[in-house]
């Protein structure tokens, strides 16, 4: 019987060959892909927290509902910037979001209820909440920490891979900060049925630098390309690529 062997399998056999006997023993792959592609066409949900008559926590004059304002629409700018994402804010001002329902007659829970309706919708990819943290037991805590929940299998990856950014900042002259994510699954706002995503708190506000650092606009920026860098990470799956070696 004889036996035909299709063209691309040929080329299929000479190229196995090549990679067992010409190519280095030990091949990253992060030599050769030394770009992260686009986001691509992807829609995320970026939840400015608090606002309106909730500030928030707050420490030394400065309101957390405004710190979480300025970094997101930060972020909303970056993304749209440097990539094809569609993005959607929960709030663009200094606003509360309860008159959006009437689903309790809690205003706090109108509010979380209201984002968590916009976070829900089928198109959206991704959420990620940005806050500021309140330790007035523990001032030396510092630096930004990503919170997630067990909801959504993809939520521990988005954590991690955003809190290895924001771990290396790189910020003139600050020591960065080295957190491991934290699991909560009792925050309402992380409880969204359809999307991932998680929650940044940006800082500590009782902390004496971060307090500093967090009313600054280069620092600002500093966060937002941190999660952007994260961001970009998730969706493109380069993080496989960077730890797959040969």
């Amino acid at each position: 019987m004889i036996i035909k062997i299709s063209e691309w399998k040929i080329y299929l056999s000479i190229l196995f060959i090549y990679l067992i006997f010409f190519l280095p023993k030990e091949l990253n792959l992060s030599n050769i892909i030394v770009k992260t592609p686009p986001l691509g066409q992807r829609v995320v949900v970026i939840d400015a927290g608090h606002g309106g008559i909730d500030g928030g926590t707050t420490y030394g004059g400065i309101l957390e509902k405004d710190i979480n304002l300025k970094i997101a629409s930060k972020l909303k700018d970056y993304l749209l910037e440097k990539s094809d994402t569609k993005v959607i804010m929960t709030r663009e001002e200094d606003i509360s979001l309860d008159h959006l329902n009437n689903y309790s007659r809690s205003r706090h829970t109108r509010d979380i209820r209201a984002r968590i309706d916009i976070i829900n919708q089928k198109e959206v990819d991704l959420f990620i909440s940005i806050h500021v943290d309140n330790r007035l037991g523990q001032r030396s805590m510092r630096g930004p920490v990503v919170l997630y929940s067990s909801r959504h299998k993809e939520n521990k990856t988005i954590a991690e891979t955003l809190q290895k950014h924001l771990n290396n900042l790189g910020y003139q002259g600050v020591e960065d900060t080295k957190h491991n994510i934290k699991r909560r699954n009792d925050l309402y706002i992380l409880k969204s049925q359809n999307t991932p995503g998680v929650l940044v708190e940006v800082g500590f506000i009782t902390n004496p630098l971060d307090w500093e650092l967090l009313q600054k606009t280069h620092y600002q920026q500093a966060l937002v390309e941190g999660i952007y860098r994260g961001i970009e990470e998730y969706f493109s799956g380069f993080k496989f690529f960077k730890e797959v070696s040969f």
